[in-house]
């Protein structure tokens, strides 16, 4: 399937702002691969010539600026947002609003920087910094920010463009998933804690966790490798450790029911853990825990699953993909999210799906040999990343999950026959008070300030939390919406 003109402009044509022109241009010239787009683009910007530079230039927002009247485009409003730009203070605006006057009246056109990475007090340095620059110095300055702008939207570009997809408001999205889930076998519970899951993984960008992941759920409860009417059964509490057993429940429901007690029991005692067995994982796991830290405790969480991982030096799947995630209570929380592969697991399915290769490095086909077709990874083996660290890692999180009620992916079984796993969480919870005093977290929230404003530095979680401040509907893939909509008996 060959994308269109139109469907590409569509995608890229607003990573320069308001420049559609760009686009068109390197359609026209025949621009086939998305991942040789922000070099193409640069060099039509820069062969153009002074007058359209200088419009290109004059078509960015003032910061801070027009973001109170609606006058940014969403990609502006998501980026300034992310600096806390739409959070000035009084006196910060009205800095912004003079050097904003002072710039345009000498240079012709707005002050411009990739706020990416950057916060309030940064983006301002830099303002007053350049502000006493020469026109010359300036334009230079301003347009290669203007590059680096593009490169980061195309970065941020997860819609691949030979994939359709169709505008849905979230709402109707949250609606129609919850209606597919109870329409074939989840209670009203269960059905309502795997939509809101998904959309948050759906909005954040993560496409390989989000719609994309329910007609594998239903699956699996037709199969009975969940029981969509299961609840969360208590078992134990020994010290800090509560035990549940999830009775084959989906994970989202099994968190409804568990991590509010986890989190009373950590405000108790300073720190608390959670060992859940018999629960169907097939999200991701950021959501978990930065549902502790938004509960002002330390989270973190880990699993392992069925056997899709060769360890280091190895040629035979033996880990699952391992995930782990960690997150830090701030605004908003530094979460982290990974998996013990190279590539998340979703992430090949769904290059799979598109017929999209994948990097080097990434897994080995059935014969033991490396490739770069994903088709054959899922067949064969995925790779740990780092080599034998990613390796002991993944170990590290088959013993915590084993103990936790396993089975240990070696011998776990894809009962489902859709790659759900049914198996064992970790999670663990601290109070920052319990470990270091009252002044703690507000040290731990000052170190992550210090790093975001590293120029070029992007926190774990940031891509997210970016996707997440975007309005408007949802992108979803036409072929997934279809199948949502079919299963919820609306085709």
């Amino acid at each position: 399937m060959k994308v269109d003109r139109d469907a590409f402009v569509a995608c890229y044509g607003g990573v320069y702002e308001h420049s559609p022109w760009v686009a068109e241009r390197a359609w026209d010239g025949g621009i086939a691969e998305a991942g040789d787009l922000a070099p193409v683009f640069r060099r039509i910007v820069d062969r153009t010539g002074h007058e359209a530079q200088l419009a290109l230039l004059r078509a960015h927002p003032d910061l801070a600026g027009r973001l109170a009247v609606g006058g940014l485009t969403a990609e502006s409003a998501a980026e300034q947002a992310g600096a806390g730009l739409d959070q000035c203070t009084e006196a910060e605006f009205a800095e912004f609003s003079a050097l904003n006057a002072r710039y345009v009246e000498k240079f012709g056109f707005p002050f411009i920087v990739a706020v990416r990475g950057l916060d309030r007090a940064a983006i301002l340095e830099a303002f007053r910094k350049r502000v006493e620059g020469t026109p010359e110095e300036e334009f230079r300055t301003a347009l290669a920010q203007v590059h680096r702008i593009a490169a980061l939207r195309i970065s941020e570009k997860n819609v691949h463009p030979e994939v359709p997809r169709t505008p849905v408001e979230r709402d109707d999205l949250l609606r129609l998933i919850g209606t597919a889930l109870a329409r074939n076998g989840a209670s009203a519970a269960c059905a309502t804690a795997v939509a809101e899951m998904t959309l948050v993984a759906e909005g954040d960008g993560a496409h390989s966790h989000g719609v994309f992941r329910i007609p594998g759920y239903i699956a699996a409860m037709k199969a009975g490798a969940i029981d969509g009417h299961a609840a969360p059964r208590f078992i134990s509490r020994q010290g800090a450790v509560l035990r549940y057993d999830a009775m084959r429940c989906a994970a989202p429901y099994a968190y409804d029911v568990t991590l509010p007690e986890l989190a009373r029991l950590t405000q108790e005692l300073g720190v608390g853990v959670l060992s859940l067995a018999n629960v169907a994982h097939f999200q991701a796991m950021w959501p978990e825990t930065e549902w502790l830290a938004e509960q002002g405790l330390v989270g973190f969480a880990c699993t392992a699953n069925l056997p899709y991982l060769a360890p280091a030096g190895g040629t035979r799947p033996v880990f699952g993909t391992n995930p782990l995630a960690f997150a830090v209570p701030g605004n908003p929380p530094v979460a982290i999210d990974m998996a013990s592969s190279t590539m998340a697991r979703g992430d090949i399915m769904l290059a799979a799906r598109e017929g999209r290769s994948v990097a080097d490095g990434v897994g080995l086909g059935p014969d033991g040999l490396p490739t770069s077709d994903p088709a054959e990874i899922l067949k064969g083996a995925q790779l740990p990343f780092g080599g034998h660290k990613g390796s002991a890692i993944a170990l590290m999180v088959e013993l915590l999950a084993g103990l936790c009620g396993g089975p240990y992916s070696d011998v776990a079984e894809d009962t489902s026959k859709v790659g759900l796993p049914v198996g064992a969480v970790f999670v663990m919870a601290l109070s920052p008070e319990a470990l270091g005093g009252e002044g703690a977290l507000a040290e731990a929230q000052a170190f992550v300030e210090r790093l975001r404003k590293v120029p070029g530095v992007r926190l774990p979680g940031a891509r997210r939390h970016i996707n997440r401040r975007k309005p408007g509907p949802l992108m979803v893939e036409n072929k997934i919406l279809a199948e949502v909509r079919a299963l919820a008996g609306l085709d």
